[in-house]
């Protein structure tokens, strides 16, 4: 189930991911647009202010107001049409247009209560002060704020959130248009706050989403997987009483026939089969969870000599070098014949795969709460495009070599199997043409 579980993790990442990138683009390039659009409005404010003197627009007359409520209207809906039209045929504006109506609108009169001029000699010295409306700042204020805005150097620009703009009235004076946008600004970092928690809420509305749908979406492979590994179990249990079957009969003609070719062909690959039946079984049940393991505090070091001891005599017949470095008296917290099991299957792997007078070398040591088997050999090494696949069931890297050897692709998988039982791993290293080195790392505790 352990695939299930991540392919179920991996959906629910995949459209988290996804919702996360495109909620963060509509609301950055929202906030955006609202952002620029205010920005805009009040520079093109004090580009009036600028034009007329510093003076706010006259009061407009009752008809005036009529005619342009008017024209407000007929604004309002060309700008439905546009929005709607804007999505289908010119996407680029659809955004420009929909932030007509996100405006942060304001009523007239604090739209222009916040505005102020001033003129000044080329030397900043304050000839006037221009306002329309009863101002809140002191005349050291206006001082201060004249002397920091000419100090900036820059015709148009914002300081201490009001924005100014600089126009030029011959030679002598300057005329400073003023526009406190601090409200304003208020206003749009609320929206930021605001948009920033609509995004996390929308962010954990859909995890809380997501997870229900991965498990709907992966639930036929669970179903197909369920079904695989309980017809391998089922194989493997109904294979192996032929096999038993077919050994007992072998044992009974040896001693009728003896000395016979054939019959040892037989034996062999009778053998061959129990042994590929008993890794399949093994196999199966890990997937379904159905090991028994018993945990308990065990001699690792003396278990590792027990098990990898007598194949000196397997190293020495086939003309290669078996050396140990194992530190003494380690004591792990673990299931001793599964571990057992590995040990054999690295060391019985780097004597199969490697070529006369290799050296193979067994390492046991710890570090810090976690103990280490290692077991190299030298020779041809393994491509780090295999290191991983070296791990995947009936994998082989060199399958005639595999076939003399008598291997099935199976070992790798149980042993990286039983590492993982044991909250561990099992990884490979390997330099083409040197060595191949496997690393079993387990805690100490489980």
């Amino acid at each position: 189930m352990n695939v299930i579980k991540q392919l179920q993790v991996k959906f629910v990442y995949s459209m988290i991911l996804i919702e996360m990138i495109v909620f963060a683009l509509i609301l950055f390039s929202l906030n955006f647009a609202i952002t620029k659009r205010e920005s805009n409005e009040a520079r093109e404010f004090l580009y009036f202010l600028a034009n007329n003197n510093g003076h706010r627009p006259r009061p407009k007359s009752p008809e005036e107001e009529a005619a342009a409520k008017m024209l407000a209207k007929r604004e309002l809906a060309a700008d439905i049409d546009a929005t709607s039209s804007a999505s289908r045929e010119h996407p680029e504006d659809f955004l420009r247009n929909l932030t007509k109506f996100f405006r942060i609108e304001r009523p007239i009169e604090s739209n222009l209560r916040n505005y102020f001029s001033v003129k000044v000699l080329t030397d900043g010295t304050i000839v006037e002060v221009i306002n329309d409306f009863p101002l809140n700042y002191t005349k050291e204020e206006i001082t201060s704020l004249v002397k920091e805005i000419l100090d900036n150097n820059k015709i148009s620009d914002s300081v201490g959130g009001v924005m100014y703009f600089i126009r030029d009235l011959g030679r002598t004076h300057r005329l400073i248009c003023m526009l406190n946008r601090n409200s304003e600004l208020k206003t749009l970092g609320k929206l930021y706050i605001y948009t920033a928690m609509l995004y996390i809420f929308s962010i954990i509305i859909s995890i809380l989403i997501s997870i229900p749908i991965a498990k709907f979406m992966v639930e036929p492979a669970r179903e197909a997987l369920v079904k695989q590994k309980q017809f391998i179990a089922d194989a493997g249990h109904e294979l192996k009483t032929p096999i038993a079957v077919i050994s007992a009969n072998i044992d009974v003609l040896e001693n009728e026939i003896k000395g016979n070719k054939w019959l040892e062909y037989i034996k062999t690959e009778n053998q061959r089969m129990g042994d590929l039946v008993k890794d399949l079984l093994y196999l199966a049940k890990n997937d379904a969870g159905r090991n028994e393991m018993t945990f308990n505090d065990f001699d690792f070091s003396n278990a590792i000599e027990n098990s990898v001891l007598p194949f000196e005599v397997v190293a020495f017949e086939a003309g290669k070098t078996l050396e140990f470095d194992i530190q003494k008296e380690i004591i792990c917290n673990g299931d001793e014949k599964s571990l057992k099991q590995v040990f054999i299957i690295l060391v019985d792997n780097a004597l199969k795969n490697s070529e006369d007078g290799a050296k193979i070398t067994v390492k046991a040591f710890t570090d810090g709460q976690k103990i280490f088997y290692k077991v190299r050999n030298t020779g041809q090494g393994i491509p780090k495009d295999e290191l991983e696949k070296i791990f995947l069931r009936f994998y082989r890297s060199d399958s005639s070599r595999a076939r003399a050897t008598g291997g099935y692709g199976l070992g790798l998988a149980i042993a990286r199997a039983i590492a993982e039982d044991h909250n561990g791993t099992l990884t490979a290293e390997s330099e083409v043409g040197e060595w191949a080195e496997f690393t079993l790392a387990i805690p100490k505790k489980r």
